[in-house]
């Protein structure tokens, strides 16, 4: 999965490469036992520049909070800025979730070789909303 996710983000002078480590999550509604911690891991390839703004492409593995193995691939769009914070949103292909696809809002607070992506969903019927955060490290 990491191999596809490289092939789909080639490699570009001003991009730059990130290991996500997931993360933590808080549901609104307790209405199940969810798992709130939830570890992974995680590659980025940030693309800052290009005809729609930034773009970072992700691939990773993590323990979701239906405390099952998730694999995703994905991308997020984060063109509005400001300061160390970008905002947009995040689509994800994932297993382990009622849903295949997943498209969030995100927003990723950026500092050299440290960051931390912060994920963003409000309640829907049947679905408990949450925040959730993953760290991330410059390998660059």
């Amino acid at each position: 999965m990491l191999v596809l996710a490289v092939g789909l983000a080639p490699a570009a002078a001003s991009a730059s490469d990130w290991l996500v480590l997931s993360g933590i999550s808080h549901h609104f509604q307790q209405r199940r036992d969810w798992r709130e911690f939830n570890p992974g891991i995680g590659f980025e390839r940030d693309h800052p520049r290009g005809p729609w703004g930034p773009w970072t492409f992700s691939v990773g593995a993590l323990r979701n909070s239906y405390d099952r193995r998730s694999l995703y691939l994905g991308g997020r769009w984060t063109p509005l800025a400001l300061g160390p914070l970008r905002f947009g949103a995040f689509g994800l292909l994932s297993t382990g979730y009622p849903s295949p696809v997943l498209v969030l809002p995100a927003a990723v607070v950026e500092g050299h070789g440290f960051g931390v992506n912060l994920l963003a969903v409000p309640n829907l019927p049947g679905y408990s909303g949450y925040v959730g955060a993953q760290v991330r490290f410059t390998l660059d």
